[in-house]
């Protein structure tokens, strides 16, 4: 690259910068701080921002590699051509964990919080040929591939509340376990970064690193597997206590012999499905239901009658529900598509401390709620 290609990049990069930092932090505050994501199943969300020589780096690699016909990558056009300038990545500590995230992004996708640029890419380090929590038979045969995460390559997608400038920049979205983690960071710094600029390790490295990561696979196998143990002795335990059923009662279970996901969770009683659409007017989303079937378990809600229902959404926690909601964000609740999901969300939630803790509480938590989401919104539009 010459020296103004490089400058001229480099100087927009940077001017850039500030924009793709704030965009990661609000990939990362979308899942955090969104109630109906599995929070059980992530153990930490990180990002980073790609630095200015690895982005030279990688432009000359695409340019010297790319099709003579297609135009190069320039200080125009890098934004949209090279896709992991901006990295957010979710860790979580279980295998089974990585299915209900991966539905979870698929429900962000479904409303257009997120969009899916191309199908995940499923990069496997060494490949176990069984599901999770089955014993691994004797003889085995790992394939390595060099790598371990699920990549997306995403974009905001319209009903998500950023600005317009968010919209338009690539993000890759990596998921993966805190095992494969452990195992990409030591490998990316005392093997990747020497071998990617040229420099020769002996073979016998090499085969220690691939050796590393089999035995984190297995590790991550085993862990699954005294996870769903736990799991079980503590179901086991809980029928003895009650008499009862564990596997029908609780849909949370997850000592089951295949791992179910985040949308296998729900099984929501048709008696409150009714009452969420006589009293929103609309079809709430599987999202917002696996949060309001999450709250009601924790207390104990969630086989209560029609009747009941009916009664913790009132007329009148509406109507005051209503009148703040008015007050702090200036508008009307429900109105606005893109927002109607958490609007939802914040209505059960004024509805719940209301019923538990009374009317002075829940419009006090309202308010601070409805404050905090009023500066996160001028947050990603200044």
């Amino acid at each position: 690259m010459r020296k103004q290609q490089r400058d001229n990049l480099l100087i927009t990069f940077l001017k850039e910068k500030e924009i793709y930092k704030k965009l990661a932090e609000y990939i990362v505050r979308l899942i955090s701080d969104d109630p109906s994501a599995p929070k059980e199943s992530i153990h930490t969300i990180l990002y980073r921002i790609k630095g200015e020589s690895r982005l030279i780096e990688k432009i000359d690699q695409e340019n010297a590699c790319s099709d003579p016909d297609k135009a190069p990558v320039t200080h125009k056009n890098f934004y949209e051509r090279i896709g992991d300038i901006i990295g957010v990545r979710i860790i979580c500590l279980r295998l089974s964990d990585i299915v209900k995230v991966e539905e979870y992004l698929e429900f962000l996708v479904e409303e257009k919080i997120l969009n899916f640029l191309q199908d995940p890419d499923y990069k496997r380090s060494f490949v176990l040929p069984i599901e999770p929590g089955e014993a691994a038979p004797q003889d085995i045969n790992l394939q390595y591939s060099g790598y371990s995460s699920i990549h997306y390559q995403v974009r905001l997608g319209e009903n998500s509340d950023a600005g317009d400038v968010f919209k338009k920049i690539q993000i890759e979205l990596q998921l993966r376990t805190i095992l494969e983690e452990a195992w990409g960071e030591i490998d990316h710094k005392y093997r990747y970064k020497y071998t990617r600029i040229g420099e020769s390790l002996p073979e016998h490295i090499h085969s220690g690193f691939y050796n590393l990561s089999a035995y984190l696979q297995a590790a991550a196998m085993q862990a699954e597997q005294l996870c769903r143990q736990v799991e079980a002795h503590r179901a086991a335990g809980a029928l003895t206590a009650s008499g009862k059923s564990t596997l029908s009662s609780d849909p949370d279970h997850r000592g089951r012999e295949k791992t179910t996901g985040f949308a296998d969770q729900l099984n929501v009683p048709p008696a409150l499905k009714s009452v969420l659409e006589e009293t929103f007017g609309f079809k709430v989303t599987d999202r917002t239901l696996a949060y309001i079937m999450k709250r009601l378990n924790k207390l104990g809600y969630s086989q209560r009658s029609k009747r009941f229902f009916r009664r913790m959404f009132k007329k009148r926690r509406l109507n005051d529900f209503r009148t703040i909601f008015q007050e702090v964000l200036n508008k009307e609740p429900f109105k606005d598509s893109n927002a109607i999901n958490i609007d939802i969300i914040n209505a059960v939630n004024f509805a719940f401390f209301d019923e538990i803790e009374g009317s002075m509480v829940a419009k006090e938590g309202l308010r601070s709620t409805l404050k905090w989401r009023k500066d996160r919104c001028r947050f990603m539009r200044n």
